[in-house]
């Protein structure tokens, strides 16, 4: 009877092995089904969304001949005149007669100051029921990039091209960068003499420049005007083509050495070396 005891044990334990899943069990793959299918729900909703927020759009402002432009106001520069405003408007399809909402300001903002480097801000504005108000800003120039050419940079380094008034503006040459071109800004040597050119624009610097050059990779050779003719000057100084406070505090402490030499010199030197902190040694 013991053999047969242990079988029949065994075949048991087998049998709780093979049992069935209960019918009312979940299958793994529910959860992921559910949040799917939520997931789904949520896209629809925020599509029918869209298109109806974009529906409305178009049938109660770009479709609304309300809200057709009347005027277009112009706030121009010296060089982007108001007709030249005007007449790009126009090439994009934006005339008086257009549906004030009949496109975006973001992307007319964008691609008029890719196209026009010159203008450093330009602002769009919607004036209900039709009018347009566009205000633009123009660089103010720092000085010509080569003795030739149109190209000029800002206080910021910024070089775009400009053909009126250049005669006045000093002069940076020996640029070695063969990429610089409108809508870039300068690097190296040239950043350094837009620092110097920067803090001599201040009339209490009392230091007018004619011209930079930076064909040099440790120093600036500076052409200064002064009473008895052009004294030419080597400049360097702690941190020089670093945007730091601490840069900007050591060129004016070194132009303000330039100033005094320059000042007290009455032996007709035309040169100047002021590439020791603290020393400016005249020939």
């Amino acid at each position: 009877m013991a053999p047969y005891s242990s079988q029949r044990q065994r075949s048991v334990r087998l049998g709780a092995r093979m049992k069935p899943p209960s019918p009312t069990a979940r299958p793994r793959w529910y959860p992921v089904g559910a949040v799917i299918f939520l997931l789904l729900v949520l896209v629809g909703v925020g599509l029918v969304t869209w298109s109806g927020i974009r529906y409305l759009n178009q049938e109660l402002f770009v479709q609304n001949d309300r809200f057709s432009i009347q005027a277009i106001e112009v706030t121009a520069g010296r060089v982007k005149t108001e007709p030249l405003i005007l007449e790009y408007l126009a090439h994009v399809g934006i005339t008086a007669g257009s549906n004030l909402f009949g496109f975006d300001i973001d992307q007319l903002v964008k691609l008029y100051l890719e196209r026009n480097p010159l203008v450093k801000q330009m602002k769009v504005q919607r004036k209900l029921p039709g009018t347009l108000v566009v205000e633009i800003r123009e660089r103010d120039p720092l000085a010509r990039m080569g003795q030739r050419g149109a190209l000029v940079a800002d206080r910021e380094g910024f070089v775009f091209r400009l053909n009126r008034d250049l005669h006045s503006l000093p002069v940076i040459i020996g640029d070695k960068d063969p990429e610089l071109m409108p809508g870039r800004t300068v690097q190296g040597m040239s950043k350094a003499a837009i620092d110097v050119l920067v803090a001599c624009d201040n009339p209490r610097m009392g230091l007018r420049l004619v011209g930079v050059d930076v064909s040099r990779d440790d120093y600036l050779r500076i052409h200064l005007l002064t009473s008895d003719g052009i004294k030419e000057t080597k400049l360097s100084w702690d941190g020089m083509g670093r945007s730091t406070e601490n840069a900007k505090a050591n060129l004016m402490q070194r132009l303000s050495e330039v100033r005094q030499v320059a000042q007290q010199d009455r032996g007709g030197h035309t040169e100047y070396d002021a590439t020791i902190p603290g020393r400016v040694y005249v020939r």
